[in-house]
C-alpha cells in the first residue's frame, strides 16, 4: 500500500475525510474517479488543488472533495504539488490525514476503507486473474502515455524550458514516472516514431489476451463479476479511443466489453460524467489524423 508516512505538505494532515487530488482527463485519475463512483461515493466539491478555505478542508461522509491539479497549466509540475505526489502525477488521496499514492494502491485501499460492493474477486482463482491483469496493466502504463502523447495530445503535451527544467530539479532519482528524461526527449522530438510504434504494439499484445478472454462469453475480465481488473483495462480501452483506435475491427469481444462498461453508472458518472465533450473532441481529433494517414490506426499491426 503507497502510504507516504510524514508528508512534506502542511495541507495533508488538515484534510479530514476523503480528498482526492485528480484531473478529469488524466487515465490514472480517471481510475480512482471509476472506483468512487462504484463504491457510491460522491463528489462533494470541486476545488483547486491546493485550497485550504476551512469550508473545503472537510469531506462530509459518503463524499469526497475533489482537488482539481491541472495538467494543462501543469499543476502537477509544482513545488508545492511534488510535496504532496513526490512523482509529480495524478492521482493523490487523503483520507483523514492520511496520504496515499499510485492509482491501483488508492483503489485497493478504497476496496479496504469501503467494503460494501468489493472490487477485487473473493474467488481465490478470479483473485488471481484480477491480480494478474492489474499488473499487466501497471506494466503498460509507460505505454499508454506514449501513444497518448504521440497521437491524442501531441503539442498540448509539451512543456516549457523553464518547467522542463523544475521537473528536473523536483524529480526523485528513485521515481518510477521518469518525467524528467520523457519531457526533456518528448519536447526536443527525440523520441523515434518506431519507439511510438512499439508502444502501441505492446498494448495491442494486452487487449489480444483479453480478446482471447472474453471469447467465451463471460460478461467481465475474471467472470461474471465487474472487478479492478475491468476498471484499469476499460480506461486503457478509454485512451485509444480517443485516439479513434478500431477496436471493433480489431477486437470485437473486447469492444463489446468496453460497452458494457461504459454504460455502467459508476463509469457515466465517474469517468465521461464531466469529461464527456473533451472525450468526444479527442475522438474527432483522432479520426481526422486517420483519415489523413498521420493515425494510429496506420500504425497498427493487427490485419484488417
Amino acid at each position: 500500500m503507497a502510504l507516504i508516512e510524514s508528508p512534506a505538505s502542511p495541507l495533508v494532515p488538515r484534510l479530514q475525510g476523503l480528498h482526492l487530488f485528480g484531473f478529469d482527463g488524466a487515465p490514472c485519475a480517471q481510475r480512482v474517479n471509476f472506483a468512487l463512483a462504484e463504491k457510491g461515493l460522491e463528489r462533494a466539491r470541486k476545488v483547486k488543488w491546493a485550497d485550504d478555505h476551512p469550508a473545503a478542508l472537510v469531506a462530509p461522509p459518503g463524499t469526497y472533495v475533489y482537488r482539481e491539479v491541472s495538467l494543462v497549466r501543469h499543476d502537477n509540475l509544482t513545488e508545492g504539488y511534488a510535496a504532496i505526489q513526490p512523482n509529480m502525477v495524478v492521482p493523490a488521496l487523503v483520507h483523514d490525514g492520511r496520504l496515499y499514492i499510485e492509482s491501483m494502491d488508492i483503489i485497493a485501499y478504497l476496496d479496504e476503507a469501503f467494503p460494501e460492493q468489493p472490487l477485487r474477486p473473493r474467488e481465490p482463482a478470479a483473485a488471481a486473474l484480477c491480480d494478474e491483469l492489474v499488473q499487466l496493466g501497471k506494466d503498460l502504463h509507460v505505454s499508454v502515455r506514449h501513444v497518448t502523447f504521440h497521437w491524442s495530445l501531441g503539442g498540448l503535451a509539451r512543456t516549457d524550458t523553464e518547467t522542463e527544467a523544475r521537473v528536473a530539479r523536483l524529480e526523485r532519482g528513485d521515481s518510477p514516472e521518469g518525467l524528467a528524461e520523457f519531457y526533456r526527449r518528448f519536447n526536443g522530438n527525440a523520441i523515434e516514431l518506431a519507439t511510438f510504434h512499439q508502444h502501441l504494439h505492446e498494448l495491442e499484445d494486452g487487449y489480444a489476451q483479453q480478446e482471447t478472454r472474453l471469447a467465451d462469453g463471460r460478461p467481465f475480465l475474471t467472470g461474471p463479476d465487474f472487478s479492478i481488473a475491468d476498471i484499469i483495462w476499460a480506461i486503457k480501452v478509454l485512451r485509444l479511443t480517443e485516439c479513434a483506435y478500431p477496436f471493433a475491427r480489431n477486437f470485437p469481444h473486447l469492444a463489446a466489453w468496453y460497452r458494457r462498461v461504459a454504460a455502467r453508472p459508476g463509469f457515466r458518472q465517474g469517468v465521461l460524467g464531466r469529461y464527456k465533450f473533451v472525450h468526444h473532441v479527442f475522438r474527432v481529433k483522432g479520426m481526422l489524423m486517420n483519415l489523413f494517414g498521420r493515425g494510429v490506426v496506420n500504425a497498427s499491426r493487427v490485419a484488417a
